[in-house]
């Protein structure tokens, strides 16, 4: 086939796949780009062998593997650090903890250390336990999400540190959200829980593991002595599909990529009495009540025009958490790809179904209402109880936001 026939080709063939694609949402995500090098992987190539012999604790759970799905444990041990004890966050040293433990811990025969709770354990003994250390290293797969409690993690080790002649290593990791931005309202002080919402941050943080170290030290805990080991060849906003980098389910419910994009809004929607497929096989994809009919249900989400999510109407029956046994009616969530506002979603589907259905309402524990403690506010309710539209919230959250991003620019690493 000489060269002219070819391109005569490509210009006819090359339109017509075009054609075919045009307006057809793109379901998953493709992978590519060069491995980003975590700073587990920086450490133990480099400075790890300068700790030789130090006495540390650690800070981890199941993500903390290299690309090779080698344990950090025993790398580290392998470069003669002494791994004296370790912390494990919520869900446990190996991530299969569905209900919050409060147990203070155990000790680990796999890998001959004493582990503790950090749900189970107060901030006295946790800081008494870190004075034993050398080192302190923290190596968690963070969401970039002021609610994943694995940010309140380190704040907690980072309090507790402070003043204490011990090295902080915080190795740093993707954030997956990190391409959505900031966003999200700033953590109001009247609605600071001790696990869920205490990062003084927005909801969405936009910023790394060893960022938000940077950040918080610089501006809360100047006595802690941090170094923070930097990836290589990550840049900021790269999705984490296109990290070259294993997804391992930094929880139980969050086992894809994909269906971590759809927490960042979904997880809001806790606020309200819906169950969030908690329970099924699709945690946090699955939206839905009893009292919920899918068509009509996926009809109302679809006018709502949230341009890169298409809804599919089903029936699911949770084995646990919200709606256990009982049979609900709602919706499939698809993400199509793009960069959307958590918030706008959440807000707009929560006021939607508010306004649709009289079974629905605020999830109170006591006096408090759940949504406040998760948006970091209660202007997100008051707004949605009184029928403002989401840009009048979204307003009113600019000035904190503009504020966060002055402080927050000179922690940045990449």
């Amino acid at each position: 086939m000489n060269k002219a026939r070819k391109c005569i080709i490509a210009m006819i063939v090359a339109p017509l796949i075009a054609s075919a694609c045009a307006g057809v949402p793109h379901y998953n995500l493709n992978p590519g780009g060069p491995r980003v090098k975590t700073g587990l992987e920086k450490f133990i190539s480099g400075r790890a062998k300068k700790y030789r012999g130090k006495r540390a604790a650690l800070v981890t759970n199941h993500s903390g593997y290299d690309s090779r799905l080698r344990q950090n444990i025993r790398l580290l041990r392998g470069r003669g650090i002494d791994i004296a004890m370790v912390f494990e966050p919520e869900h446990g040293l190996y991530g299969y903890k569905n209900d919050i433990d409060y147990s203070t811990g155990w000790y680990d025969r796999q890998i001959d250390c004493r582990v503790y709770n950090l749900y189970g354990i107060s901030q006295a003994f946790l800081r008494n336990r870190l004075r034993m250390a050398d080192i302190v290293i923290f190596d968690i797969q963070d969401m970039g999400m002021r609610c994943y409690t694995y940010i309140t993690n380190l704040k907690d080790v980072m309090d507790a540190m402070d003043g204490l002649d011990g090295e902080l290593i915080v190795l740093d990791r993707p954030n997956p959200t990190g391409f959505l931005g900031i966003d999200g309202s700033p953590l109001e002080k009247a609605f600071t829980t001790r696990h869920v919402s205490a990062f003084p941050a927005p909801f969405l943080f936009g910023m790394t593991i060893g960022e938000a170290a940077r950040y918080y030290r610089g501006e809360f805990r100047p006595g802690v002595k941090l170094r923070v080991i930097r990836m290589g060849g990550y840049r900021r906003g790269r999705p984490f599909h296109k990290t070259g980098l294993p997804w391992v389910p930094p929880s139980p419910n969050l086992p894809t990529y994909e269906s971590s994009i759809v927490y960042t809004a979904i997880v809001l929607m806790e606020g309200i009495n819906l169950s969030l497929g908690r329970g099924t096989t699709k945690p946090f994809e699955y939206i839905g009540a009893p009292w919920i009919e899918p068509v009509a249900f996926c009809t109302m989400l679809e006018a709502l025009g949230l341009d890169h999510f298409r809804f599919k109407p089903v029936y699911f029956r949770p084995t646990f958490s919200t709606y256990a046994g009982m049979r609900c009616g709602g919706a499939q969530i698809f993400y199509t790809g793009g960069i959307f506002s958590p918030t706008e979603v959440a807000y707009k589907i929560i006021a939607a179904v508010k306004t649709r259905y009289r079974a629905a309402y605020w999830v109170r524990y006591g006096r408090y209402y759940d949504i406040d403690a998760l948006a970091g506010t209660d202007r997100f309710r008051i707004f949605i109880q009184e029928g403002r539209p989401w840009k009048e919230f979204r307003k009113s959250m600019d000035r904190g936001i503009k504020e966060y991003k002055k402080r927050r620019r000179r922690y940045l690493l990449y």
